[in-house]
């Protein structure tokens, strides 16, 4: 027997089929994570990215409430809700002398959603807003902008727990995506592109804080790389769940 056949015969044996329909949750997640990620994009070119100041944020959402919540940005947070799934179908396929590293990198993807997910002002902002329409004194709405403008100092964007939502949630993929290198599961495409991309996401973290003009520029670059890590891993899925 061929060395080829003994690899691609070790490759099904060893796709757990108890794993089968998390495998393909896992790719159907990452094909809403695509539409989450394309629909992020369209909005940002389209209407705009999220607002900078809280009285912008109260008067898109007055004026065109669809539009404001649009460009509140919820596609990401979705997003980042599905690795909860994408993540544990990798840990899932992976073997168990790998599953120790992986396991870390999905504790840490963990701990970035949570964070990312408490961070997230959109509720908060959607709420000041209202409070603000309905204001009846000028010093009521002086009181709301000023409440609207500390929520997006404390956002995912601005505030501690967001950025450390990034280095672990950035940083748990990046580890286990380095894992794959040497996964039969999964193609080394996927693996370097998923490296790259959210190599790329974590490396800004830190950058914004001492050069962050080109700290956009590489997290543009990283965008790139997500643009074909997410169809290459939702294939890898797909084609593990029929194996198993």
């Amino acid at each position: 027997m061929s060395q080829t056949m003994k690899n691609s015969i070790s490759d099904i044996e060893s796709a757990d089929p108890r794993w089968k329909a998390l495998y393909k949750s896992g790719g159907i997640a990452v094909l809403a994570q695509i539409g989450c990620f394309v629909t992020s994009m369209v909005v940002a070119f389209t209407l705009g990215r999220e607002p900078a100041t809280a009285q912008e944020y109260f008067t898109i959402l007055q004026n065109d409430r669809l539009a404001g919540i649009l460009r509140l940005d919820f596609t990401s947070v979705i997003n980042v809700a599905l690795f909860t799934i994408s993540s544990f179908a990798i840990f899932a396929a992976l073997q168990s002398n790998k599953r120790m590293y992986a396991g870390l990198g999905v504790v840490m993807i963990a701990v970035g959603i949570a964070l990312g997910l408490g961070t997230h002002s959109a509720f908060s902002m959607i709420h000041l807003a209202d409070k603000y329409a309905a204001a009846t004194t000028e010093a009521q709405r002086v009181m709301y902008l000023t409440a609207g403008e500390a929520t997006i100092a404390s956002d995912w964007w601005n505030s501690t727990g967001g950025r450390f939502a990034g280095i672990f949630l950035q940083g748990g993929m990046a580890l286990i995506s380095f894992i794959l290198l040497r996964s039969k599961h999964f193609s080394k495409a996927t693996a370097w592109t998923g490296l790259l991309a959210n190599g790329m996401d974590w490396l800004h973290v830190p950058l914004e804080l001492i050069l962050p003009g080109f700290a956009g520029i590489v997290l543009g670059i990283g965008g790139l790389f997500y643009v074909v890590w997410y169809p290459l891993l939702a294939r890898d899925f797909f084609r593990l769940g029929k194996q198993a």
